[in-house]
């Protein structure tokens, strides 16, 4: 199951690294430099948790009664340095996930009852979007401070 993380992450890796070379080669410019910059973050999301419902049985669980187990996703971040300090941002951080189970228990909810070995489906969609600003205090090549 993780071996297609693993392989995604190499990628990832490796591409960073390749990247990164140009900038290593110009030492004795201005760090960072660059107008626009992308970053992309990959992670593996394990959703979990329950809802409640009315009634005593209206209670499911994402995990024991879905199945939701680990996947990979990632998120990204877009940097615009319209200024030698100042930066406007954008990052975006999608979860999305669906499932279809054959339920184990019968569970009402909403009014409707789900009875033992009805096949069910399951989602969840969370879309994160994220404008900003950045203003760097200092920066530097061996480190600084910002706000964002």
């Amino acid at each position: 199951m993780f071996r297609p993380v693993k392989k995604w992450l190499s990628i990832v890796s490796l591409a960073a690294m390749v990247a990164m070379l140009p900038t290593m080669a110009r030492a004795d410019e201005e760090f960072d430099n660059a107008k626009w910059r992308l970053q992309l973050y990959g992670w593996v999301s394990q959703p979990a948790g329950y809802f409640n419902g009315t009634g005593g049985n209206g209670y499911f669980d994402l995990q024991k009664d879905f199945g939701f187990g680990n996947y990979a996703t990632f998120s990204g971040r877009m940097d615009w340095r319209f200024k030698r300090k100042h930066h406007l941002t954008f990052s975006v951080a999608p979860v999305l996930s669906s499932r279809t189970a054959t339920l184990t228990r019968s569970i009402t909810w909403q009014g409707q009852t789900y009875d033992i070995g009805a096949s069910v489906n399951a989602g969840i969609k969370s879309l994160f979007f994220t404008p900003g600003y950045q203003y760097d205090f200092s920066g530097r090549s061996k480190g600084g401070w910002g706000y964002w």
